[in-house]
């Protein structure tokens, strides 16, 4: 039996107020291609079952455009006779009792086995039992819920959660969830862990047979340079070990400029220019970090000249580290290049229509990018 694990495909996550041509998001458009890209594998290779470990949709309320796109793909996994069960993360799982459950609309398609109703549940297919424990907001139910996960005797066992497995996979996400290390034993029980949650492919060393997939597009810097993919399991072996393959996703790199106050602007341009000589821009995301940079540097550095310098990329942050006559470091205009998403947050706080939000974030977008080129 083949299974082929997938995890946080935020379907619906977009950034900058940029589109391609066909009018869509481009960062809306690249979670998409490589969803794309997974279902095809899926269907190519004639996997028995897919698997995918929470953060399906980036919003509790995904837009029609996410929506619509992700019943196409079930639709193709159904044409293929490809089953899939998929839990909810904590992206996707509504805050209050006011909101229904975005996965529950999956229940209208055959092959989809959606669980996503903050309790444990599992299901059978062939001689294999998925267990899925959904995100939970309730930290109390969800230790009740702990104690009910049993492997089935005789049978191969998958376990599903999107959780951070200790410290060192936590996401800094608001309403993401530390499993309770004095229950991780109950791991050792089942044939395959199958986590979400980390965007890295990684095995869990204490475990095991535990293992984050990893997500299929990068949202950040802190993962320039990871691969984005999924894994394929062979569950004729005892206890298989996947294989990941990569997912081509958008390239992203982050530039690190250091001692610039030791350095002329000319010296600095150089030697920027030569750093972008030994990378391929076009089409790249770029993450340009200018650490300890006296403040009338920063005066002759402006934002449209550094951002002429890598017209052929997508999109380029630039994030100044300043020092000062004590050589004490800290970030300034941090605060500046953080203040559009602190906006979208609050946005999407305030305002329950998903259709109307978006559209006021994209408004929001487009006169915080109007404010950066004119410095």
């Amino acid at each position: 039996m083949k299974i082929l694990h997938f995890s946080d495909t935020h379907l619906g996550y977009n950034e900058w107020d940029k589109v391609g041509k066909n009018g869509v998001n481009i960062r809306e458009q690249d979670f998409y291609n490589s969803f794309i890209y997974v279902v095809d594998k899926a269907i190519e290779w004639k996997v028995d079952l897919v698997i995918h470990t929470g953060d399906f949709f980036h919003r509790p309320t995904p837009a029609n455009r996410p929506m619509i796109f992700a019943l196409e793909q079930m639709t193709r996994l159904q044409n293929a006779g490809i089953p899939i069960a998929i839990i909810a993360g904590n992206h996707e799982t509504p805050k209050t009792v006011f909101t229904s459950p975005i996965l529950q609309a999956f229940q209208t398609i055959e092959v989809v086995t959606p669980f996503f109703s903050q309790f444990y549940e599992h299901k059978t297919f062939g001689n294999v039992v998925v267990h899925g424990l959904p995100h939970i907001n309730d930290d109390l139910v969800m230790i009740e819920e702990l104690d009910k996960i049993k492997p089935v005797a005789d049978k191969r066992n998958i376990l599903m959660l999107h959780t951070s497995i200790g410290k060192n996979y936590i996401m800094e996400e608001y309403g993401e969830k530390i499993f309770p290390q004095e229950r991780l034993a109950v791991f050792d029980k089942f044939d395959y862990v199958a986590l979400g949650h980390w965007h890295n492919f990684q095995k869990i060393k204490s475990i095991k047979n535990a293992y984050y997939c990893g997500s299929t597009e990068r949202m950040s810097d802190t993962e320039w340079n990871k691969e984005k993919g999924f894994c394929l399991l062979d569950f004729s072996q005892p206890f298989p070990e996947p294989a990941f393959h990569k997912v081509p996703a958008r390239p992203w790199y982050r530039l690190d400029l250091k001692n610039c106050n030791k350095k002329t602007i000319e010296e600095i341009t150089s030697e920027l220019k030569q750093m972008i000589s030994e990378i391929e821009i076009q089409d790249a995301i770029i993450s340009l970090y200018l650490v300890d940079l006296k403040d009338i540097q920063s005066i002759e550095l402006t934002n449209r000249d550094l951002s002429a310098l890598f017209e052929d990329s997508v999109h380029v942050t630039i994030k100044r580290k300043f020092v000062d006559d004590l050589m004490d470091t800290n970030f300034k205009a941090s605060e500046v290049e953080s203040l559009d998403k602190l906006m979208a947050g609050f946005i999407k706080t305030e305002i329950d229509n998903s259709e109307k939000s978006e559209k006021l974030i994209e408004k929001s977008n487009h006169y915080f990018s109007k404010f950066e080129a004119s410095n």
